[in-house]
């Protein structure tokens, strides 16, 4: 914006120097001639120079003032989004544990079965929990007895199944 208020200003700089030019010479050299009819020319050119910056820097201006009118209503809209977007994961996850209690599971068979929903496997689940795979194996097993299901397929698609649009 600088450099644009900056070029305005050389360019009224310029009609004003080439004004008063144009009115020396005009005395001085006792009326129209070749040389003010150049200088006029160029004070013109330099006049509408000027108009069609300024003009273009309004527009920038307009043009910069909607977009960030835009930005605002979408940013607020995001935070809208994303507020509800929490909203429902923490309702999701309420769900999710009222169904661990239902099915009575474990303290460490609630926390296998939210690795196997987030995708982990057996092994990963084994590392993050700093135990045995054969020791999730197990815990694994005992959950999907629990809830009466065949296995980590059965588990993902008990709580997503009704989230998807057919």
């Amino acid at each position: 914006m600088n450099t644009i208020r900056f070029s305005l200003g050389v360019f009224i700089l310029l009609f004003l120097v080439s004004s008063v030019d144009i009115l020396f010479d005009w005395s001085g050299m006792g009326g129209l001639n070749a040389h003010i009819l150049v200088e006029m020319f160029m004070g013109v050119i330099s006049l509408v120079a000027f108009a069609v910056l300024l003009y273009t820097s309004l527009k920038q201006k307009q043009s910069i003032e909607t977009i960030h009118d835009d930005l605002s209503q979408t940013q607020q809209a995001l935070d809208s989004a994303e507020l509800k977007t929490q909203k429902l994961m923490g309702e999701f996850s309420k769900i999710i544990q009222a169904q661990f209690q239902e099915w009575q599971l474990t303290q460490s068979e609630k926390e296998v079965a939210l690795l196997l929903l987030k995708g982990l496997s057996l092994d990963e689940i084994a590392t993050v929990r700093e135990t045995k795979e054969k020791t999730v194996r197990q815990q694994a097993s005992n959950l999907y007895k629990k809830a009466g299901i065949s296995g980590r397929h059965e588990l993902v698609a008990f709580f997503f199944e009704d989230l998807l649009i057919e």
